[in-house]
């Protein structure tokens, strides 16, 4: 709570105006208008004759509704475009798709190919660290039967202790190497075209084989201090190429210093 609270007081104005609206359409009491009964209502009696009029309602419902979505737009759209600091990122190539030799030792016959590891990036383009950190899959469509992986936190690269939540530190090189790489699925081919699929999520040992096939991926990283980045990706299965994994919408939003500023 103490992360929101300030969003909390931000948003009463709204509240505020969307309760002028309903006014306006209500009346307490009869009168000639519902502004000119709510005004008695609350002991005013000399009321304005411009007040009285009807199409007085009809002014004051258009003037609450548009200041309630001129402040609506201020206050949800506009910080977020301006101050987002964690975001989320796919390139091409490594580190964002790793090859490694590999043995399926799911077979009766081990088998050995290459498995490949799909990544995304967390990006921090703030100059203060981001902290405790968490990522994971928030929606996997077309879920398999045997997947138990939504909801779970993602695999941090190269991190063989199982973290769930991490720091963040300033992105400053140009080509994002010094990101947070996690990994999301990972792709094993064998020979004669033999392949599984799995999602990289924690803990590993609840990694099942997923069918190949085409899947809508959503992935939610969030910050102790209320930074969250959203993104919408897909994994496309290609004849006689590896599959593709494409960034399709990603979306920053800013924590409580970014929204106070």
């Amino acid at each position: 709570m103490r992360v929101y609270w300030k969003w909390v007081i931000k948003t009463v104005p709204s509240l505020g105006l969307g309760l002028l609206m309903l006014a306006s359409t209500v009346t307490p009491r009869q009168a000639n208008s519902n502004v000119e009964a709510w005004l008695k209502y609350f002991g005013i009696e000399n009321v304005p004759l411009w007040l009285t009029s009807k199409s007085t309602d009809t002014w004051v419902f258009w003037i609450g509704l548009v200041g309630f979505c001129v402040w609506a737009i201020h206050l949800y759209m506009r910080p977020n475009l301006r101050s987002g600091k964690l975001s989320i990122m796919i390139r091409e190539g490594e580190p964002w798709v790793e090859a490694n030799p590999a043995v399926d030792q799911s077979q009766a016959v081990p088998t050995s190919g290459r498995l490949y590891t799909y990544r995304i990036a967390l990006i921090n383009s703030d100059d203060s660290t981001l902290r405790n950190v968490e990522v994971k899959l928030t929606s996997l469509e077309k879920e398999p039967k045997n997947s138990h992986a939504i909801g779970s936190h993602l695999k941090l690269r190269h991190d063989r202790d199982g973290r769930t939540n991490f720091n963040v530190h300033p992105t400053k090189d140009p080509q994002f190497m010094d990101a947070i790489f996690a990994d999301v699925f990972r792709f094993f081919l064998g020979p004669a075209g033999s392949s599984f699929l799995s999602v990289a999520s924690l803990p590993e040992d609840s990694n099942r084989h997923i069918p190949v096939d085409k899947y809508d991926v959503k992935i939610m990283a969030t910050s102790e201090s209320g930074e969250m980045a959203t993104a919408e990706l897909a994994f496309i299965p290609r004849p006689d190429q590896i599959p593709d994994f494409r960034l399709l919408k990603m979306q920053s939003f800013p924590g409580a210093t970014s929204s106070s500023s």
